[in-house]
Parts: C-alpha cells; sequence; structure tokens
C-alpha cells in the first residue's frame, strides 16, 4: 500500500497516511478533525540505457 501526504485545510497540518489506490483523496485531519486533501508531488524520471537520446535515433551514412 502507498503513502500519501496530507494536509489540512483549516489547520495547515501535514501528515502521512497508509491508504489504497482507490482511497478517496480526503480524510480528517487527526489534529483539528478538519478536511484534509491529498497533496500530489512531482515524480522525478531517470533516463537510463540506450534510445533516451536523439544520437541514438541518427541516420546512418
Amino acid at each position: 500500500m502507498p503513502r500519501y501526504v496530507y494536509q489540512c485545510t483549516s489547520c495547515d497540518h501535514e501528515y502521512d497516511q497508509r491508504q489504497s489506490f482507490g482511497a478517496s483523496p480526503e480524510s480528517q485531519c487527526p489534529e483539528c478533525t478538519g478536511v484534509a486533501r491529498r497533496k500530489f508531488h512531482a515524480v522525478p524520471v531517470i533516463y537510463k540505457g540506450s534510445g533516451f537520446y536523439t544520437t541514438d535515433y541518427a541516420r546512418k551514412k
């Protein structure tokens, strides 16, 4: 199960929560019982190996 970061809309408290993929993106804040929403983060992309560069597809003479 993945871990998601939630942030409360009332008190700005951030916390982690383990949930399934199909879980609702809203939760209840453990500090103030307000509405907390799931935060999204950019996922880093790492290109390794051949086939990712323009020089790999250059026309051969």
